[in-house]
């Protein structure tokens, strides 16, 4: 039982293993092509973003201060030379003479050398931690660029169908309304046609500006005016 165990136990490492996130995936490289447009969308929120830059340049930071720490031991270590002047004034051996002729001195902060090698290691894991941030906006641009293409997807499939009920409507009430004027139908079928063409009307307004509000969030994430967005698979 127990190798079975173990054996289990294995298998579940290599597959935890094999689901580790890969971030060239969450968003794909700005040189590489996009597999498909939602991934291009993806792609330019990080390349125009401000947040993805600044995260960037945190790791740019964090790799500069860790050269300047790996160094700091170095300002710790101050050498010392004095050089006996009477010794030099002296050119009657009789003369008192003073030894030593030069002195040599070298100062060390024991603490700050021997603290040298907890410093490097917070120094890589601010690294670290920089790297993780740069991760952690990739995640949550993607999110919010697929999240708001989604929702402006969504606008225009509701906008094509209002649009169809106002024409539905519209034809309806032309036709109401031309009964009506025959007498072949009465002022209550009339007004009912008609307020539910206006109220189709009002729908299908409403819904395209749900797409005006939907493309701006698109546009704030991706840097771009969707007007500017060139691309084959580009629907709108």
């Amino acid at each position: 039982m127990r190798p079975l165990i173990l054996f289990t136990f294995f298998l579940f490492c290599v597959k935890l293993a094999a689901q580790q996130t890969d971030y060239n995936l969450i968003v794909q490289p700005v040189d590489t092509k996009a597999r498909d447009f939602s991934e291009y969308l993806v792609q330019l929120a990080w390349m125009n973003g401000p947040d993805g830059l600044i995260a960037i340049e945190e790791v740019k930071n964090a790799l500069s201060a860790d050269k300047n720490v790996k160094k700091e031991w170095m300002r710790d270590v101050q050498a010392t030379f004095n050089l006996n002047e009477a010794n030099l004034r002296s050119a009657d051996t009789t003369n008192n003479v003073f030894f030593p002729r030069y002195n040599l001195g070298l100062n060390l902060n024991l603490y700050n050398i021997l603290s040298q090698k907890e410093k490097n290691k917070i120094s890589k894991r601010d690294i670290d931690i920089a790297e993780q941030k740069v991760n952690k906006r990739k995640l949550e641009i993607r999110a919010e660029t697929l999240t708001r293409y989604a929702n402006y997807k969504l606008a225009h499939d509701i906008l094509k169908a209002r649009t169809l009920v106002e024409q539905d409507m519209n034809a309806t009430y032309i036709l109401v309304q031309q009964l009506y004027k025959n007498d072949e139908k009465t002022l209550e079928d009339y007004t009912t046609a008609s307020a539910a063409y206006f109220a189709a009307q009002e729908a299908r307004i409403r819904a395209e500006n749900d797409v005006l509000l939907a493309k701006y969030r698109v546009e704030e994430m991706i840097g771009l005016k969707w007007e500017q967005v060139q691309h084959p698979a580009k629907e709108f």
